[in-house]
């Protein structure tokens, strides 16, 4: 009985794993850039756009495991600690790759690692995506 209740006030002192921060709604400039094999040094240049996050884009693990419209992609493996987040993607269509995740979120931005295998792609891709809160979307 009192090593049952040193369990129980161990469990109840123990620190619970940080909740994850929640991304705001508004507006986000993405920036991602990419490389693959056989590409040049530097590469492609980094691509930059603007989108308008609603309270449901960003609800939960949505705010960066958004694959985007066309598209058949399975998220699995998602892990969360505190700011931290991993997962493993797989999608067959517009084209078929797996993905490995990593990265971070605060409550105005997010960056992540992404590398791909691609079918009939020489080697993996990377992505690195890094999108800050800008400000509230203009109406």
């Amino acid at each position: 009985m009192i090593r049952l209740l040193a369990l129980l006030v161990l469990a109840a002192l123990s620190p619970a794993a940080p909740a994850a921060p929640t991304l705001m709604p508004g507006l986000y400039e993405y920036t991602v850039q990419m490389s693959m094999p056989g590409m040049q040094v530097g590469g492609m240049p980094p691509q930059v756009s603007q989108r308008c996050l609603n309270p449901k884009d960003v609800e939960g693990a949505n705010a960066y495991t958004m694959p985007g419209s066309n598209t058949d992609c399975q998220v699995t493996d998602l892990k969360q600690d505190g700011g931290q987040f991993s997962y493993k993607m797989a999608c067959t269509k517009p084209q078929q790759f797996n993905a490995d995740v990593k990265g971070a979120i605060t409550e105005t931005t997010v960056a992540l690692n992404m590398t791909m295998t691609v079918a009939e792609m020489p080697g993996p891709i990377t992505q690195n995506v890094n999108a800050r809160r800008l400000g509230d979307c203009k109406q």
